[in-house]
């Protein structure tokens, strides 16, 4: 298997802002092949770019604003989101994903790039979920092991 990171992004501090943390704490301790490690954290975008270049494959977990109804899981290549209106809205986070990308594909790094977006219900300053997302957090594990080619 690829050298592989899994990446759950998002602040614990703002309700379903923190999924992406969550589905870590979810993974940790499973049967992944060796090769997959796991992050976490209220990771910014130029952080994300740090890590990038030490894997072949980077799966992202995160609460996206895509407009669509809350628990909604998508799963996105870094084109498709470069090409999409919500670009710019596209992460609950300071520096965009887009412009992560962008970052990204400039400094010439290549590893493969996979985006699991979920539409977040509530991101006000909170310590809990909602519970639409922390029920969907099954779904989005199943998402984030199908993209590694297992269920």
């Amino acid at each position: 298997m690829q050298k592989t990171l899994i990446v759950g992004v998002g602040s614990v501090l703002r309700g379903d802002d923190g999924v992406g943390v969550r589905v870590i704490e979810e993974l940790e301790g499973g049967d992944f092949p060796e090769g997959v490690e796991l992050c976490s954290g209220d990771i910014s975008g130029l952080d994300l770019l740090k890590v990038f270049s030490d894997y072949e494959r980077v799966i992202i977990i995160d609460a996206a604003d895509m407009g669509e109804m809350p628990g909604t899981i998508r799963v996105f290549t870094p084109l498709q989101i470069k090409n999409t209106p919500f670009k710019d809205g596209f992460s609950t986070h300071s520096i965009g994903l887009a412009e992560t990308l962008t970052l990204a594909e400039g400094l010439d790094i290549e590893c493969d790039i996979t985006i699991i977006g979920v539409q977040p219900s509530e991101t006000s300053y909170r310590l809990e979920m909602s519970n639409i997302i922390q029920g969907s957090i099954p779904r989005i594990i199943h998402q984030v092991r199908g993209v590694l080619g297992f269920n």
